[in-house]
């Protein structure tokens, strides 16, 4: 009979480690007291581990002993099987590949590889498969161990069911917030207090400042604005974070893609839990077309007080030179004035018809004198002027006139019409005193609401439109919005009414018609008149359908724009008519987009004057690429004024600002038809 206290005759340690082998080697020694009598080593052993799988079963976490290659589940918690809905001896039957979805993982490369591995852990989020298939999310961590020389891995579940509910609930509540904060029609943005980095910015303010968001987060005001205006923004948001309270900014210019925009700005610093700033936050609206209508509106007004104004002094002025003329033609008439004093009524007779056609000037400014209007083709009234218009302008000013065959029937007054025509050419004269060019043209156009709308001008249907370029010392921006205004004139004191062009504006005006003006210092200046074409004008009308159906094509064609609106207009006008387009924001990207697609360019539409690299400096460059390089240039002059200032090159042509659709794809197709 064996000594149960020899030690000669205890269990094997390896033994030890199963918690059901010394359950089943103690069970045959009865009580637990004697147990612990003979075997207190395997007694403690026992309790030790029955503690563990206490711990472990009660652990919210599923928990998997895995075989290694094979990935069969050797071991597991209770806490799997309350989970899983699996039994444990079903679960160990399985392999973890059958209860989740790791197959084509980094887990189940760890789990088949033979060798310990360098970095023998992996954590991935899958699912886990549910007795009679039902599924939940679960966080998945796999260490790589070993027992007795043996590979295993230990997989420890986290059920992540709830915490996945919650983070797409975040997320969904996010995005509905973001959602709400692009869709807002003004540029909202936020900063952070310490470096004014900009930290986040909606899909306004990306679309107003012409940047991604990639772009502009982490950038501060001097990374994207000019050094002028970026101090003022830089200034505000000191002041705002100083204040601590909302600043509000009625009017800043800010320098985008499309040009300069005036915003209404609002900043507010938003405080941490110590009431220090921490952001910036900003709403910025666009204000823009808000104040060019208010301008409009504001000149509108002026010009309709002046008008009233011109209208009752030229009212009461003419009843003046009625008496002043009716007693100087009866002295004229009598035959007992003497001669001497002849010349002397003759004189004041003469100043008499001057003041009577300036009154007549002003009542059809202010809209107050009936002009009687007849159909006549507007060329023929052009050629009519044209010998009087040469004595005007002189011998050194060159007129050129380019007409249309079809005619260009319009309701008019046709006196009124030369007088426009003379006003003008005197002008142009007078921009020109050492000489140059002048250039009158006629032609058909449809106005579209468009086109009206980008105008302000006119209503949508046929016009007849004359142009009237001059080569001369053309006018800034200030002085071109005043141009129409009455009495105002840039010429020395004594020379000149300031009337002459306020009497263009009412008489076209009065025709139903409008004019456009285009003018840079030195690049001299462009008049466009446009008279609505007569509703029986048959001829005209056969003309303008011919103009208006042009083909389209296939071809590649290169748009070269810095401004984004025109640029995106002439991208759609060509791609609609079927050309593949490629498009560039300034010279120096053309040169380089047309060097990378040599010989499939078959046309570049380029924009004359760009800031950087001109038309036709990227002309040039893009002709030593390939000297047969179509060019086509845009500008709102014409090609006699761009070809007398060398703003070209050779072999390329010129279509005049603004371009209409039809005219356009027409003259893209005979160019590309050559």
């Amino acid at each position: 009979m064996k000594n149960p206290s020899d030690p000669s005759d205890s269990p094997p340690r390896d033994d030890l480690d199963s918690l059901e082998a010394l359950q089943r080697k103690l069970a045959g020694f009865g009580e637990n007291s004697l147990r612990k009598t003979y075997y207190p080593e395997l007694q403690d052993r026992l309790e030790e581990l029955e503690r563990l799988k206490a711990f472990l079963d009660h652990s919210n976490d599923a928990i998997f002993l895995v075989e290694t290659v094979t990935g069969r589940i050797v071991d597991l918690n209770d806490s799997a099987c309350r989970q899983t809905g699996w039994s444990r001896e079903e679960l160990l039957e399985k392999s973890l590949f059958e209860v989740s979805d790791l197959w084509h993982s980094a887990a189940e490369a760890l789990i088949r590889a033979p060798e310990r591995q360098e970095e023998p852990r992996e954590l991935i989020v899958t699912e886990l498969h549910k007795k009679g298939g039902g599924r939940f999310w679960a966080e998945l961590t796999l260490n790589r161990t070993q027992f007795r020389d043996k590979a295993y891995v230990l997989a420890v579940a986290r059920d992540i069911t709830t915490r996945r509910a919650v983070e797409e609930a975040l997320r969904q509540s996010e995005e509905f917030l973001k959602n709400v904060v692009d869709h807002i029609p003004a540029m909202v943005f936020a900063k952070d207090a310490v470096k004014l980095h900009f930290i986040t910015i909606n899909k306004y303010g990306e679309e107003l400042l012409g940047f991604s968001r990639k772009e502009i987060l982490g950038r501060s005001n001097h990374d994207l604005f000019p050094s002028e205006q970026a101090d003022f923004f830089s200034a505000k948001d000191r002041e705002t974070l100083e204040s601590g309270e909302l600043v509000e900014i009625p009017e800043e210019v800010i320098s985008t893609a499309a040009g300069n925009r005036i915003l209404h700005t609002k900043k507010i610093p938003l405080m941490d839990d110590q009431g220090k700033a921490r952001y910036l936050l900003g709403i910025a609206e666009d204000i823009t077309e808000k104040k060019q209508l208010e301008e409009k509106l504001l000149q509108s007004q002026k010009m309709e007080a002046i008008g009233q104004l011109a209208g009752g002094v030229a009212h009461d002025f003419n009843n003046i030179l009625m008496v002043i003329m009716g007693y100087g033609s009866m002295l004229r008439n009598d035959p007992s004035l003497a001669s001497e004093n002849r010349e002397q009524v003759e004189r004041i007779m003469e100043a008499a018809d001057k003041a009577a056609q300036l009154t007549a000037g002003l009542l059809t400014f202010s809209r107050k004198q009936v002009i009687k209007t007849q159909t006549v083709d507007l060329n023929e009234v052009i050629r009519r002027v044209e010998k009087f218009l040469s004595r005007i302008i002189g011998e050194d000013v060159q007129l050129k006139s380019q007409l249309p065959e079809h005619p260009l029937p319009v309701e008019m007054d046709s006196n009124q019409i030369e007088q426009v025509l003379v006003n003008l050419a005197t002008n142009a004269r007078d921009a020109m005193p050492r000489g140059g060019l002048l250039t009158v043209t006629t032609s058909l156009q449809r106005i579209d609401q468009g086109f009206v709308d980008a105008n302000d001008a006119g209503s949508p249907g046929p016009y007849a439109v004359v142009s009237i370029s001059d080569t001369g010392l053309g006018m800034d921006e200030a002085t071109r919005r005043r141009i129409f205004e009455p009495f105002f004139t840039t010429k020395e004191l004594g020379k000149g009414t300031g009337l002459g062009m306020s009497i263009v504006y009412g008489i076209v005006t009065q025709h139903g018609g409008f004019i456009n003006v285009y003018s840079e210092p030195g690049l001299g200046t462009t008049f466009k008149i446009y008279l609505p074409l007569s509703p029986s004008a048959f001829e005209a009308a056969e003309a303008l359908r011919e103009l208006e159906h042009p083909r389209g094509g296939s071809e590649t064609i290169l748009v070269v724009e810095d401004e984004a609106n025109l640029r995106t207009l002439l991208e759609q006008i060509l791609s609609g008519a079927g050309y593949q387009v490629l498009v560039a924001e300034n010279g120096a990207v053309a040169v380089d987009i047309f060097a990378r697609n040599e010989g499939k360019i078959a046309l570049i539409l380029m924009d004359m004057v760009m800031p950087g690299m001109s038309g036709k400096e990227a002309c040039g460059a893009i002709r030593r690429i390939d000297p047969s390089a179509r060019v086509l240039y845009t500008s709102g002059y014409t090609m006699d004024i761009i070809k007398s200032r060398d703003l070209m090159e050779e072999g390329t042509e010129l279509m005049t600002k603004p371009v209409r659709p039809a005219e356009l794809l027409r003259k893209v197709r005979e160019m590309l038809d050559r």
